[in-house]
């Protein structure tokens, strides 16, 4: 205990001296540093629970909203299902921030059933793109709104269906992207499409999801290496 006390006002006064220099991560690193015992305790899993928390914590604050669509181009694929809530009552209503984690974790049973672990998001230079989720295939344009965070999604489906604007919402972070759209509407697009994904998996998505207000549902995509 002593050593992982030292440790952490050991990085913290680093910090001190050399501001651009600290990185949050490095501190979640030195907390969970401080035992070699390889047996797993209560309270190691006590730790790594709480470090994933605060890792969570870590990539919300530094997510970017200032980006163009230009710094969107290239592909990227699924890490994990993403959340948000544009609205600040629906937030408070179901507990705050910490609450989308959860709804993230409900989501991904769902996701696995309809092929979305293996969505794909590529994005052209002429601002056109390509989004794959599972063997759901949607095309069109995107463009990003006056809000800094705000994108626009003109979807088509199979290269012929105009399925209208979906709006998103985005924040990204290196080479993390946080990608998440209108729920409402996407549950249109995918009751429309249903004949190509599982039926019974998507009305349980969609009750899902229409029972909280003001959700957006997507992705937490990495960007491919070159």
């Amino acid at each position: 205990m002593k050593k992982l006390f030292s440790l952490t006002i050991a990085m913290l006064a680093a910090s001190a001296i050399s501001a651009s220099a600290f990185d949050p991560k490095d501190l979640l690193n030195g907390l969970g540093g401080g035992s070699s015992d390889k047996s797993e305790t209560t309270d190691s899993k006590s730790g790594s629970g709480l470090l994933d928390a605060l890792g969570g914590f870590v990539n919300n604050v530094t997510a970017n909203s200032k980006f163009t669509v230009d710094d969107l181009v290239g592909s990227w694929s699924y890490t994990s299902p993403a959340v948000s809530f544009q609205s600040e009552n629906a937030l408070k209503n179901i507990g705050g921030a910490g609450a989308a984690t959860a709804v993230e974790g409900k989501l991904e049973p769902y996701y696995t059933k309809l092929g979305f672990n293996k969505t794909t998001l590529t994005v052209a230079e002429d601002h056109t793109f390509t989004l794959k989720m599972g063997v759901l295939t949607l095309k069109g344009t995107v463009e990003k709104e006056s809000k800094e965070s705000e994108l626009v999604f003109n979807f088509n489906a199979f290269g012929k269906i105009s399925l209208g604007k979906v709006n998103a919402h985005a924040t990204k972070s290196g080479s993390t992207l946080n990608l998440t759209f209108d729920a409402t509407r996407m549950v249109q697009i995918l009751t429309k499409v249903s004949s190509v994904l599982n039926s019974t998996a998507v009305n349980t998505l969609a009750s899902l999801l229409n029972s909280y207000d003001g959700i957006y549902m997507g992705f937490k995509l990495k960007k491919d290496a070159k």
